[in-house]
């Protein structure tokens, strides 16, 4: 139950993060330094140089988490009705049975891509994955 209840807080801090808050963030950085961009998001893990001399740097975020991977009890109910002789009966037990909930690894990824002239400022921004979102 503990785990369910750790899966479900994480659900809902995830459901709060959107990616239209993430690409209002990414806005932000249009017309900003190459130097500024990087002192708040670090050092790039990928940079292109392009034909023209404009640069392209690239920010990577991968994560993963773990859901599921426990069992638990669940009752069902087995009814019984019959006769013997001339005299009916019914009847009902209770039986306990396993069931589980099979481990799923949940991959996240986003790349985010940032576009610099030749006079070093961000012009544009480009994102792709399951997970460019911001609370």
């Amino acid at each position: 139950m503990p785990k369910l209840a750790l899966f479900l807080v994480c659900l809902f801090v995830v459901g709060c993060a959107t990616t239209a808050k993430y690409e209002a963030k990414l806005n932000s950085w249009i017309g900003s330094s190459e130097e500024a961009l990087v002192a708040a998001w670090g050092a790039p893990d990928q940079v292109y140089t392009l034909n023209d001399g404009k640069k392209a740097i690239a920010y990577i975020r991968k994560s993963a988490f773990q859901s599921g991977g426990y069992s638990y009890t669940v009752p069902r109910n087995k009814y019984y009705s019959g006769k013997i002789g001339n005299e009916t009966f019914s009847a009902t037990s209770t039986e306990y049975v396993t069931e589980s909930v099979p481990t799923q690894i949940h991959r996240l990824y986003c790349k985010t891509t940032f576009l610099i002239d030749n006079l070093g400022k961000v012009i544009h921004w480009h994102h792709e994955g399951n997970n460019c979102v911001s609370p």
